[in-house]
């Protein structure tokens, strides 16, 4: 794969030890922080952050409603958010690259299937589709997981049935036909080994997406749901303390853009340099 090869500049290096230490860190939050996400202090109510008048050393970000602590808190809705996202995104790519593979290489009936189903999910925004899934078979990470993952793969597979097309017609793989070589050689040598650096980048850039999916359904309240908590969830909790405890709200809405904007940035870089048409631009 090309991006072995990469040459990453300082910028983009930071942009992803930062990630990765966010993605860390959060993760290691049960270990770090083992507490009773259900556990309340109504004696410790809204106790602002330990940077503003009033604030205690041991709450760094104060507490909220509840009188948890809200730095813990924002930990663990920062690990499952991102728990969400990257597991949509595994399925939705697989499911998006079978069926674009599969679609791109049996011309037919098949392909006119998948079509069609892509262009019809692709009509209706996925948010709503998310809320229906939600509302029927109900809500938590897992199923949120699912849906996510189930409503985001029409776009890889658009992406890679085109990819897998154009491979199709091209001079090697006659080649390799007219070698004797199998569907599964073909496909496992050529095909996925082409499709890997356009399937990359859109999967980057897809992650930023779902991320956001994620958030929005939690902060509607079909998302993830009390005692578990994720960065939409403490957004929605805090919406009605917004005057006198902004930080409630503030906070996760910092590190869902800060996120993004990493990944975003990570995604762009990869798209410059993996996309021969930016590449050559």
């Amino acid at each position: 794969m090309r991006i072995l090869n990469l040459r990453i500049p300082p910028f983009i290096m930071v942009l992803i030890i930062m990630f990765l230490l966010i993605t860390l860190f959060t993760s290691l939050s049960p270990l770090l922080f083992p507490i009773d996400l259900g556990a309340t202090d109504l004696g410790a109510r809204l106790i602002p952050p330990s940077f503003l008048d009033g604030g205690k050393p041991q709450n760094f970000l104060g507490t909220d409603h509840l009188g948890r602590d809200f730095m813990i808190r924002l930990f663990y809705g920062t690990k499952n958010s991102l728990l969400v996202a990257l597991g949509s995104l595994l399925i939705a790519t697989f499911v998006g690259t079978v069926l674009g593979v599969l679609a791109g290489l049996y011309k037919g009936p098949f392909d006119t299937i998948v079509s069609f189903l892509t262009d019809v999910k692709l009509s209706v925004p996925s948010i709503i589709i998310a809320i229906v899934c939600a509302a029927v078979f109900g809500s938590g990470k897992w199923i949120l997981v699912l849906i996510i993952g189930l409503t985001g793969y029409p776009t890889f597979t658009r992406l890679v049935r085109g990819q897998t097309i154009q491979l199709k017609e091209a001079n090697f793989m006659e080649c390799s036909r007219a070698l004797g070589a199998s569907k599964m050689r073909i496909l496992f040598e050529h095909v996925f080994t082409n499709i890997s650096s356009p399937l990359i980048v859109h999967a980057t850039m897809r992650f930023s997406s779902f991320i956001l999916l994620e958030s929005s359904l939690s902060f509607l309240g079909i998302g993830i749901q009390p005692p578990d908590v994720s960065l939409g969830l403490l957004v929605s909790a805090g919406r009605n303390y917004l005057i006198n405890s902004w930080w409630l709200s503030i906070a996760p809405s910092v590190v869902i853009v800060v996120i993004v904007v990493l990944v975003s940035l990570i995604g762009d870089w990869l798209r410059d340099v993996l996309d021969p048409k930016y590449k050559n631009s």
